[in-house]
């Protein structure tokens, strides 16, 4: 199964968005996984949105 993870400019990894606080970090391991291309498009979307964060979707291969 593909999965899917939301990569920053910075070369960070969302992790979670929670009350307003943003989670990022360096290691894939603790990206969020997406085991859908279109919801992680949309939470993308949402993270531009709302906290101006610019990221690209891309496989993730565990």
């Amino acid at each position: 199964m593909t999965e899917y993870v939301l990569l920053t400019d910075d070369q960070s990894y969302f992790v979670e968005y929670l009350i307003g606080e943003l989670v990022l970090s360096n290691s894939i391991s603790e990206a969020m996984k997406f085991d859908d291309e279109r919801l992680a498009l949309r939470f993308k979307q949402m993270l531009h949105n709302s906290c101006e964060l610019v990221t690209s979707v891309n496989t993730y291969i565990g």
